[in-house]
């Protein structure tokens, strides 16, 4: 009788043990979305979109860059899938139509490798693509802008906002085909609208985005201003950030092995890669650097700073 009872106490000691444990996880994990969400900005393409489900910021945005605060949009798409049968298929952050009918697709490029020129063309083309209806003239093609905002100056002319267009060499006039393509310089922030517009793609605190309808939108995102369907979308971002961070860490440390020449060839430089991102990962939650944690996951020299400052 005395076993039993001391078997039970045991039990139900562990039992309290076991639920401490699982609240303290708990607090942990929202102790970490919290840090999470706010560090990020508008600059944070996953974020963006869910920012950009509101239609009044993707408005605004436009309105700001095109310097046309006329602009009314009729319909928009994120994460607008663009199939191609006979090559590349392309993801667009952002596609829309406004009431005029011209398109307009927004992408946000942390790397500069993402934001290439030739990247910019196969946008166009594709949207082009998917625009003209089977027997349509060609002239029923919509004026179309493909506009890239970068975190750093991608062209390196120092440009706050670089408008290319095609044009007739010899005489210098514009070819006019309706197709446009814009770099949006966030590096640069001048005290103008874009400027302004600027610091607000890079402002993590609500409170300091200038612009109302970005304020109040970032403001409801982080503060909990939520419904259960706003909820869920947060955190399948999180779960998106995390994944994204990690894929992208994986993919760096395989191209890195294949640079070194790793005997074991490409296997082996995946496999390292994974492992020594999943520490550094872990080691900057623990340490609540929530801006190292975004930068890692795009810079690869500063990546292996921080594996070296942590003896990874």
């Amino acid at each position: 009788m005395k076993k039993t009872n001391s078997t039970n106490a045991k039990a139900k000691k562990s039992a309290r043990s076991e639920g401490k444990s699982k609240s303290t996880r708990k607090k942990m994990d929202a102790l970490e979305k919290k840090k999470i969400i706010a560090s990020l900005t508008l600059m944070d393409d996953i974020f963006m979109q869910v920012v950009l489900e509101e239609q009044a910021c993707t408005e605004y945005i436009l309105q700001t860059i095109l310097d046309k605060s006329s602009l009314k949009l009729m319909e928009q798409r994120l994460q607008k899938r663009l199939p191609n049968l006979h090559g590349r298929a392309l993801v667009l952050d952002c596609l829309c139509t406004d009431e005029k009918g011209l398109l307009y697709n927004i992408e946000v490029q942390n790397s500069s490798a993402g934001a290439i020129p030739k990247r910019a063309r196969y946008h166009a083309a594709l949207m082009d693509t998917h625009t003209l209806k089977k027997g349509e003239k060609f002239s029923k093609l919509p004026e179309s802008y493909v506009i890239f905002i970068t975190d750093k100056d991608v062209l390196g002319e120092g440009e706050q906002l670089y408008q290319i267009e095609r044009v007739i060499r010899k005489s210098g006039n514009l070819f006019k085909d309706g197709s446009h393509i814009l770099y949006f310089n966030t590096a640069r922030q001048d005290d103008n609208a874009l400027g302004k517009l600027a610091r607000d793609f890079k402002e993590a605190n609500p409170k300091e985005i200038q612009s109302k309808v970005l304020s109040h939108r970032v403001a409801s995102l982080k503060e909990g201003k939520l419904d259960r369907e706003g909820e869920k979308k947060m955190n399948v971002l999180l779960e998106k950030y995390r994944k994204k961070a990690v894929e992208e860490g994986i993919e760096k440390g395989m191209e890195k092995g294949i640079e070194k020449g790793i005997e074991q060839g490409i296997q082996k430089g995946l496999e390292q890669g994974k492992n020594h991102l999943a520490l550094l990962i872990g080691r900057l939650l623990e340490a609540g650097r929530m801006d190292d944690l975004k930068r890692v996951s795009y810079d690869e020299v500063y990546r292996e700073k921080l594996l070296k400052e942590f003896g990874l």
